[in-house]
């Protein structure tokens, strides 16, 4: 007989063996494919700017699939090669070569692991594909939002696959090259004893963890908002100690035994209690694989929950429907052009107002960043707008009536929701001066004012005078420091989208160069500029036209229409989402698919024992009370761990980012609440799976 048969032989009677690591590279292969397919895809590609905290994100999100899928294979190949070794120790035994022993494996695992790569990049298209669909159907639907297939995605995809290929050889030449025959013979045998863990491990494990969390998420926003440091990028490595804390929980939890006050019921379930010590540092290091990937699975879908009720709440804060501003020498939309657009599509206008703003240059304090990580107060002089009590009252329809500012005072408008950040404070004038004469004046903070619509209107804010300092600050200026506001509301507004499109587009078409300018341009800082023999960095056009798909977001006097922004953003942080489900979708196929494989090792390296057990005279009962202690410690510290150390980073992340707990923040909690559920759920699923396995195996 030849070795290419007793080969085939062999690799018959441990199908099993071969058919986990074929699964291990199928799987790893669809989802990182599946991901590449939709993130390089042209329609994805054109919403994420370049340069975007959405497309650093979205990267980050790759890599982390890459990395994970490639652990996973990894420890799916490791499993194969400790099997396979077995074989391998009897054929050496018995005088055959290493090389050719060698050409023998990469013969019968070639195929294999071609036909479940090819078949992971073929099924990675229409799964891409479905689940695309799936989204658009439930989440968001538009014109827009179509289906393209990247060749980005397809190069990805090929790519990743000759690694897992290259991966899973170099782990077999390594095999190949440590090759003992004794040692390999016993290899199932060895025991990975440990030294007695110290009671206390488990407890520092957890002090660690949450320390750690706390070090890494909270301290950067405390030291910056009350001592008005940031904290350096090494920093971020006190998430280390979360990993320390995290292995000695899970040590304590496998390898500390202790009789406590009850010597009896030690005694008794000695063995269940025992077994895993005996290989304690592999498992310990799988159950922190586990409870990793658990920590990546919530916090991924945290994020997608976290972005999806961005865009949900996209322009709620915003009492009207729509507003636009633009210079008041701009020959832009008027009522009578609305109100046509609006009988056009059926729509009704339910409010409408108009008003002017004045751009007087102010003076304000802010802080800044040094390049040595310390915070510090500084003046910046800059254009901002100005309006006038009585208008603001009227556009603003404010049931109290007319807002009271006094002379010699000041009102700053912010949205209804916000909260003071560290970088400036409504209360930051100190300052303003009239672009023309130069004349200045100084006003007193009299709080704050709430309407969205016109925060984006002027950077830092926009603020309000009485009617007799607006008047003296104002008579003088000409057309170009005055910029024209329109304000209105409809009826349904959500159904209104073909409308507030058709506006959009003649308001863009009817822009002029008046108007060509980048979102934060400021003519006072460009002719600071140029007298100081500076450039300018906001200089030139906007690129202002319906082809840019991104000029809602550089545009200087970009409109605000609620329908859009909701849907605009929606588009775009779906992307985000979909890929948050992806890395979620990943880590809980690995952690169901390792707890599995764990499970099933634990019963087959411990057959002969239970065997031994039955000998001596151990019912079934027994058995399974044994087969329970271990699949408790695989299942339960894992998940344990995981959802506990996913709660306080989302807790703290959420508190510790603006020092306050908003509404919608507690309704994103609840839903991370209910991804524990459904994690939980899962894990029982597979428990039960792996309970009847392992009951199956032992004798």
């Amino acid at each position: 007989m030849t070795m290419n048969r007793i080969m085939a032989k062999l690799r018959k009677k441990n199908k099993g063996q071969y058919r986990l690591l074929g699964l291990c590279v199928f799987l790893s292969v669809i989802l990182v494919s599946s991901f590449a397919f939709m993130y390089f895809s042209n329609t994805v590609q054109s919403f994420l700017p370049e340069g975007g905290d959405t497309r650093k994100l979205s990267l980050l999100m790759m890599g982390v699939t890459l990395i994970g899928c490639t652990i996973f294979t990894i420890y799916g190949t490791g499993l194969f090669f400790r099997h396979k070794s077995r074989e391998v120790g009897v054929m050496l035994a018995l005088g055959e070569r290493k090389k050719l022993l060698a050409r023998c494996l990469v013969r019968e695992l070639l195929p294999v692991i071609a036909v479940y790569a090819l078949a992971g990049i073929a099924t990675g298209l229409p799964f891409s594909f479905l689940i695309w669909k799936g989204f658009q159907t439930f989440v968001v639907n538009t014109v827009d939002m179509t289906y393209s297939l990247g060749f980005g995605g397809v190069a990805v995809s090929i790519i990743f696959a000759l690694f897992l290929v290259l991966c899973i050889f170099a782990a077999g030449v390594k095999f190949m090259k440590k090759i003992d025959v004794m040692e390999i013979l016993n290899q199932q045998r060895k025991t990975e004893m440990v030294r007695e863990i110290k009671p206390w491990t488990g407890k520092v494990g957890i002090v660690f963890c949450v320390v750690g969390l706390f070090l890494a998420v909270a301290v950067p926003s405390v030291s910056a908002r009350m001592f008005s440091v940031s904290m350096p990028s090494a920093w971020n490595a006190t998430y280390g100690l979360c990993v320390v804390g995290l292995y000695l929980f899970m040590l304590n939890a496998v390898g500390h035994t202790k009789k406590n006050r009850d010597p009896e019921k030690y005694y008794k379930n000695i063995i269940s209690v025992n077994l895993m010590r005996f290989t304690a540092r592999q498992t310990t290091r799988n159950m922190c694989v586990a409870t990793l990937l658990i920590f990546v699975m919530l916090i991924s879908s945290f994020w997608g929950v976290m972005y999806y009720n961005s865009a949900l709440a996209g322009g709620d804060k915003f009492p009207d429907d729509c507003s636009m501003h633009f210079p008041a020498s701009e020959q832009q939309v008027k009522e009578a052009d609305i109100q046509k657009l609006a009988e056009e599509h059926n729509v009704e206008i339910t409010s409408y107002e108009e008003a002017e703003v004045a751009q007087l240059v102010i003076t304000y304090k802010e802080k800044d960043l040094s390049d040595e990580g310390k915070y510090y107060d500084t003046e910046r002089k800059k254009l901002a707008s100005f309006v006038s009590a009585s208008d603001f009252s009227r556009i603003a329809s404010l049931n109290r009536g007319k807002v009271n500012v006094k002379s010699g005072e000041y009102k700053t408008v912010v949205n209804s929701d916000y909260k003071r950040s560290i970088w400036v404070g409504p209360d930051c004038l100190k300052k303003i001066t009239n672009p023309v004469t130069g004349d200045a004046v100084t006003a007193d903070y009299a709080g704050t004012e709430r309407f969205g619509n016109m925060t984006s209107m002027s950077e830092p804010f926009v603020f309000i005078l009485s009617d007799e300092e607006y008047e003296k600050m104002t008579w003088d200026l000409s057309d170009a420091q005055i910029e024209k506001m329109i304000f209105f509301s409809v009826k349904d507004v959500m159904s209104t989208y073909d409308f507030s499109e058709a506006l959009q587009k003649e308001y863009i078409n009817r822009a002029t160069e008046l108007s060509d300018h980048m979102a934060y341009y400021d003519a006072y800082e460009e002719q600071q500029a140029k007298d100081q023999g500076k450039e300018y960095g906001y200089t030139g056009s906007g690129n202002v036209s319906a082809d840019n798909i991104h000029l809602m977001d550089d545009w200087k006097y970009a409109p605000f229409f609620r329908v859009m922004v909701k849907t605009n953003a929606m588009q775009m942080v779906s992307i985000f989402v979909l890929m948050s489900i992806y890395i979620s979708i990943i880590s809980l196929a690995a952690v169901g698919i390792m707890n599995y494989v764990r499970s099933v090792t634990i019963a087959e390296d411990n057959r002969v024992l239970f065997g031994d057990l039955k000998k001596l005279g151990a019912d079934r009962y027994y058995k399974a009370s044994v087969i329970y202690g271990q699949l408790r410690k695989v299942f339960f510290y894992p998940a344990l761990a995981g959802c506990g150390m996913s709660a306080a980073f989302c807790l703290m992340l959420t508190y510790f980012n603006d020092m306050h707990v908003e509404a919608f923040e507690v309704k994103m909690l609840a839903m991370e609440a209910g991804m524990i559920l459904v994690l939980i759920a899962f894990l029982y699923m597979v428990y039960g799976i792996s309970l009847k396995k392992m009951i199956k195996i032992t004798p």
